[in-house]
């Protein structure tokens, strides 16, 4: 069913009734319990979702401004913080900002949403079979719809070129043109954090009180290092050696791969100066189990998969674009409280699985695909983490990896037992730090308790933790075939659950 617009008053009111069409769509929510669960963010957010549906139809130059924009993926997305482009002038002399005041109703003003919604974004997402993406939009004859994602259900409200407004299932996937409305998931503002100034990462924005910061420098589409990191991973022929030392020349011999990177140390030279041309990096990821589990775990609006129908698998994340995932690093060291390392990394949908699409038959407006099939894949990536000097950090660091789908975020504790070397010592000859003997040496290792402050984030998907062990071995063996990674090798995994991912050492001076 198609709502005609009389005005935003009745389109509010109606907003969250189905289209019909010739399947059988089962709703899970009245529109009447959706409409009570919506609060004055989104029905603003409604109301410029309606005025900027006006103004891109009238406006080419818009057209081209948010195309242009979004293909430069300043956050390694086809996205568009709106705060960057409020300002500009449009072909009628009038700015972004203006022109959107001017096309609303209810005396809508942009300022008040961006107010209370400080990273809102526009996203020209990437559609199945090539159908619609910012790289072949042609703004001349192309007039793309206006989506809104929101947070109260999984279906997606679709404002229309002529003003009507439908609602697409969960389920399914436009073929045709059309942007989003959205909030950004890889920036953060002082609204948000009113401590923005201690985050020592990039400025995106910062203008009449507003400040609006990347919370991981990962998302730095200028960060060249990040950008072609997931095609390349290299192990450095120190990986390989210290694996024919420990694994190879001496089967029998219980020694750390580890000890070879970063000390130096083998069986005929047991001391060594720790050096800092290696530190640990998440190398590769993956979902694990069902593909389709693991799929509707991470591609949900509302974090509720009960939203989403046994039988279906929920599409409706192509409103949020490629997904980010936050890395944790807990570190526990000798003095003090230990420390959370955050980092975070983006990957499309479709680099992260082997999606599958079908045409969907129906009384349909427009063109839409479903998932007909699903399998994991893995991603390579390279996140840095600690240059793990056992002087300084404790034996073991713990991991977490979650999917971001909010940034605010609260802080916990977090406390275990560690373990810590003793076997460091001056050399009385150089004058230098230096570890003596394999693993733990002579001397017996301390265990103390201790705790670390992280920050949690209520409506992420929470993907699981893993210890990771300075004596875990980096190579386990030799690979028999596969294309990831170096032809020969095969390095260790660590699951939690959802996902698995690699950690490795990697030259980086």
């Amino acid at each position: 069913m198609k709502i005609e617009l009389k005005n935003l008053a009745i389109v509010i009111s109606l907003l969250f009734l189905c289209s019909c069409t010739n399947e059988d769509f089962t709703k899970n929510e009245s529109s009447q319990e959706i409409i009570k669960q919506k609060d004055s963010k989104s029905i603003l957010k409604e109301n410029f979702a309606f005025s900027l549906m006006k103004s891109i139809k009238e406006s080419k130059v818009l057209r081209d401004l948010i195309k242009n924009e979004a293909l430069k993926m300043f956050n390694k997305d086809f996205e568009v913080l709106v705060y960057l482009i409020k300002d500009i002038r449009l072909e009628n002399g009038a700015t972004f900002e203006e022109t959107i005041n001017r096309n609303a109703e209810n005396n809508f003003q942009l300022s008040k949403l961006l107010s209370v919604e400080p990273t809102l974004t526009i996203l020209v997402p990437e559609l199945p079979q090539g159908s619609f993406s910012a790289k072949i939009w042609n703004t001349a004859s192309e007039i793309p719809a206006v989506a809104l994602r929101t947070n109260y259900t999984n279906e997606v409200p679709l404002i229309t070129p002529d003003l009507n407004l439908e609602m697409i299932p969960s389920d399914l996937v436009p073929g045709f043109p059309v942007i989003v409305v959205k909030n950004n998931e890889r920036v953060i503002s002082n609204l948000e954090n009113p401590n923005i100034r201690n985050l020592k990462t990039k400025t995106v924005f910062e203008k009449d009180g507003v400040i609006i910061k990347f919370w991981a420098d990962s998302f730095d589409n200028e960060n060249e290092k990040n950008n072609a990191a997931r095609f390349v991973r290299n192990l450095d022929p120190v990986l390989v050696s210290s694996y024919d030392v420990y694994d190879q020349q001496n089967p029998n011999l219980d020694g750390w791969q580890r000890d070879y990177i970063y000390y130096g140390i083998q069986p005929t030279a047991p001391n060594g100066q720790f050096t800092y041309d290696f530190q640990e990096h998440l190398r590769s990821f993956s979902m694990t189990g069902d593909a389709i589990n693991a799929y509707n775990k991470i591609s949900d609006q509302t974090g509720d998969p009960k939203m989403v129908s046994y039988h279906r698998v929920n599409t409706s994340h192509w409103t949020g674009g490629f997904y980010e995932f936050k890395v944790r690093t807990i570190i526990n060291a000798k003095n003090g409280v230990g420390n959370e390392l955050i980092n975070g990394f983006t990957v499309s949908p479709d680099q992260l699985f082997f999606l599958e699409y079908e045409i969907v038959k129906g009384s349909f407006t427009f063109k839409y695909y479903r998932l007909k099939n699903i399998s994991n894949q893995t991603v390579l990536v390279d996140i840095p983490l600690i240059n793990w000097d056992l002087d300084e950090y404790a034996s073991s660091i713990k991991i977490e990896i979650e999917e971001v789908d909010l940034t605010t975020t609260t802080v916990l504790t977090d406390s275990r037992s560690v373990k810590f070397a003793t076997n460091f010592s001056i050399d009385a000859t150089f004058g230098i730090k230096v570890k003596t003997g394999l693993k733990f040496g002579a001397s017996l290792e301390t265990t103390q308790i201790k705790t670390v402050q992280k920050t949690f984030t209520e409506g992420n998907d929470f993907l699981g933790a893993a210890i990771v062990n300075f004596a875990d071995k980096v190579i386990i063996g030799r690979r028999r075939g596969g294309i990831l990674g170096v032809e020969g090798w095969q390095t260790r995994d660590y699951t939690t659950g959802y996902c698995k991912f690699s950690i490795e050492p990697k030259k980086v001076q």
